[in-house]
């Protein structure tokens, strides 16, 4: 069997989720289950570790609440068996030099990611260097791991890759070993309402 590790890059994951679904229907993920059913639809192998991207608002986006109550969910995840969460940065920026920002005011400030494709090549490589996983699956469909994933293919390992569907995958295809389209169907399955049926019937 397949040690398989699971990289999330949670942003471009969300984005296209929020895609798939308006945001009145998007369904709330139990993301202790959501790669269990990744890597049963990939290779049906053994998860060994999930690791979680997010970028850490800063000080200034720390005041919007959807923003921190984000972090704060994210940040607790930590707390999961084999589950890591690994931070990049969130950054405010004018969009004038000569405007303040205010949170309240979306047209006199931007935001910048930083750090979450570094922290995904490096711990995804180092873990290959120590031969921790057979088969890496990343769940997201920026084409900027390309050069990642034609390393880890060097080193032997098994690349895959897992994307909403909709998300276009015609330039990773070459790039890596297989892939899913997840799709309704699928994050039905990995929903905390399912979590909560899989309960009741363990109890019972």
């Amino acid at each position: 069997m397949a040690r398989t590790m699971v990289f999330i890059d949670h942003m471009n994951f969300q984005i296209a989720l929020g895609t798939l679904y308006s945001p009145e229907s998007a369904p709330r993920l139990d993301y202790n289950e959501l790669p269990r059913q990744i890597v049963a639809s990939v290779n049906d192998g053994e998860l060994m570790k999930t690791i979680l991207f997010i970028p850490k608002p800063d000080d200034f986006l720390m005041q919007d609440e959807g923003l921190e109550k984000y972090y704060n969910w994210a940040a607790g995840m930590r707390v999961q068996r084999n589950f890591d969460v690994i931070e990049g940065a969130h950054m405010a920026r004018p969009t004038k030099p000569n405007v303040s920002m205010n949170i309240k005011e979306s047209d006199t400030y931007y935001k910048v990611e930083k750090g979450t494709d570094v922290n995904i090549a490096i711990n995804s490589l180092r873990m290959a260097f120590f031969n921790a996983y057979d088969t890496a699956v990343f769940v997201s469909g920026d084409t900027d791991y390309l050069p990642i994933y034609e390393t880890l293919r060097m080193m032997g390992k098994l690349v895959m890759v897992a994307v909403v569907k909709g998300q276009y995958i015609g330039r990773l295809i070459p790039f890596v070993d297989g892939y899913v389209n997840l799709d309704r169907t699928f994050f039905e399955k990995c929903t905390l309402r399912e979590k909560s049926i899989r309960r009741r019937v363990k109890q019972d």
